[in-house]
């Protein structure tokens, strides 16, 4: 048996349905877990409950204490992820950010993720889904480590939960782009690189295939990427 209604109701506006882990936003497409396991005596309490994403929640339980790989997250670690998360969620304070030294910060980071991908040069290919029309310059996978390096740096972040959540699901999804890029690109010319030619004719399968995934996950970058710009300018810059 799951959460009561009005615990499951209270966690996940506590949230404001984002995974309490990555933060992305989750919609529908979320999960309320037992810190403690109902099998270890754990309670169906607002306490014992952390909303979380599929991914996360697969994570969080795939451990295997007989073959243990990694480290297995801690019930106190799940719970300073969740409540650090609700107070973000709670100091976010609606459609505008009612903290002005928080809408400072929130700007300055917003400055710095549309100076990293830009919307007429980096976007702009993606949105065009060039990956899929030839060779393309080595400086495009150079743009795309430089982000994905950035968002390693604490104080890359949004105060906003809002902003926070399209981030994360913006990062997640160029985390995905940079593993096709190595899987499916090489060297294709002097500081180009691209989906091999000769694939269409030796292995069609793998050239159509590497087409499709970059087909699939470009209008996702591009969609998070609107969203995440159109609702900074909203949230950010609202008097």
């Amino acid at each position: 048996m799951g959460f009561k209604p009005p615990i499951a109701e209270k966690a996940l506006l506590a949230s404001g349905r984002h995974c309490s882990i990555c933060h992305k936003f989750c919609g529908s497409k979320i999960e309320l877990h037992h810190i403690v396991q109902k099998k270890n005596k754990g309670e169906d309490s607002f306490d014992n409950c952390i909303p979380l994403c599929f991914d996360c929640h697969a994570d969080v339980m795939q451990y295997n204490p007989e073959h243990p790989k990694g480290k297995k997250y801690t019930t106190s670690e799940l719970k300073k992820h969740r409540d650090n998360w609700y107070e973000k969620v709670k100091l976010s304070g609606g459609t505008v950010i009612s903290n002005s030294n928080y809408s400072e910060i929130d700007k300055a980071t917003f400055y710095r993720l549309t100076n990293l991908l830009p919307s007429d040069k980096l976007m702009l290919f993606i949105k065009q889904k060039g990956f899929v029309c030839g060779s393309f310059p080595d400086e495009i996978m150079t743009q795309i480590l430089i982000f994905l390096g950035e968002n390693d740096l604490p104080e890359f972040e949004f105060i906003d939960a809002d902003l926070e959540g399209l981030k994360s699901e913006l990062v997640s999804h160029f985390f995905s782009l940079n593993q096709l890029i190595h899987k499916n690109t090489f060297d294709a010319g002097p500081e180009r690189q691209g989906i091999p030619n000769e694939w269409e004719y030796q292995d069609p399968e793998r050239f159509e295939n590497a087409i499709d995934e970059f087909s699939k996950l470009t209008p996702q970058i591009t969609k998070t990427y609107e969203a995440l710009i159109k609702l900074g300018r909203r949230k950010l810059f609202t008097n």
